[in-house]
């Protein structure tokens, strides 16, 4: 599960990854999402004025992971409440889950 911080520019440090595409005011991408940051990205970020970041911060408690996995749970016991108890609709819900919590690992 991928979680963000946002980071003052001035306080961010090389190797930190980008959660999302981050645009100037008129919405071109100076650096897409996931580019780890260097030294001198960061101080043309400074230069042009960026005064933040949102930073991948993946710790994540096993508590909070395991509260996700419950809500991701519940979620589809819910949506999948009228569906009924058939094969097909049993594996495709399992298939459904199986993606959703191959997306917190």
């Amino acid at each position: 599960m991928k979680q963000f911080r946002i980071v003052p520019t001035e306080e961010a440090e090389e190797g930190m990854c980008l959660y999302e595409d981050l645009r100037d005011r008129a919405g071109n991408v100076l650096l897409p999402k996931l580019t780890a940051l260097s030294a001198t990205m960061i101080k043309s970020l400074l230069r042009r004025g960026v005064e933040a970041v949102a930073i991948v911060d993946d710790t994540i408690t096993p508590e909070q992971l395991a509260a996700e996995r419950g809500r991701v749970q519940q979620r589809l016991a819910y949506l999948c409440r009228h569906a009924g108890a058939g094969a097909a609709n049993l594996l495709l819900r399992q298939v459904v889950e199986d993606y959703r919590l191959a997306e917190l690992s």
